[in-house]
């Protein structure tokens, strides 16, 4: 086989497998965090202790774990929680985690192992904002009965009365006349849901439009 050959071999072996990770790209539904909580089976306030490492999984997938260490628990159990796994790569839907820097995590439970991913709610504590931290807190609890619906545009009408609808800030504004980021939705007394500040005061009317 000659140098020219050999060449043109491993650049299209390289071209190959570049196009293998393109093409395996992280892909996550659209999803407001107080759904994001909702769905997970635990949220906490933690730290990573120690620089995540890279192993292979029981399936044969690259996965990157380390420890966690617990600050304070907002949904679910999570006292025997003592490892944080994720994909090794952001095309997996892996996540990138600091050390000794404050997370808020939400993710699935397996044994000892939390497990969180892109499409998971993680994010740096100290980018929250003090809505969603008080939501975290004290509300989002309080609307995981509902459904949330994303609405691209206005008009946008809820199937049901058990439904949040939301979008981004100016979908937002010709649905209710203003944002949702300040507010929780709530189940109220009825079992209908809306988006209100202090339990079922001070809720958004949807707007026809």
């Amino acid at each position: 086989m000659t140098w020219t050959v050999h060449t043109c071999l491993i650049t299209l072996a390289i071209l190959c497998v570049w196009q293998a990770e393109v093409a395996e790209t992280c892909s996550c539904l659209r999803r407001h965090p107080q759904e994001q909580f909702c769905s997970a089976d635990v949220v906490m306030k933690a730290t990573i202790d120690g620089k995540l490492r890279v192993g292979i999984t029981m399936h044969g997938n690259f996965s990157a774990f380390g420890y966690v260490k617990r600050l304070k628990t907002f949904k679910g159990t999570c006292a025997q929680i003592d490892e944080i796994h994720t994909a090794s790569s952001s095309a997996g839907c892996g996540v990138r985690l600091k050390t000794n820097t404050e997370y808020l995590l939400s993710g699935s439970v397996s044994g000892i192992r939390m497990n969180v991913y892109l499409c998971d709610w993680a994010m740096l504590w100290d980018k929250l904002t003090d809505s969603q931290r008080e939501g975290v807190v004290y509300n989002y609890e309080q609307g995981c009965g509902c459904k949330f619906t994303y609405c691209s545009t206005a008009p946008c009408a809820a199937s049901s009365s058990a439904e949040c609808l939301w979008g981004d800030e100016a979908t937002e504004r010709k649905l209710f006349g203003k944002s949702t980021k300040d507010y929780t939705c709530t189940m109220k007394s009825d079992k209908s849901c809306a988006w209100c500040k202090n339990g079922e005061e001070n809720c958004l009317d949807h707007k026809d439009v």
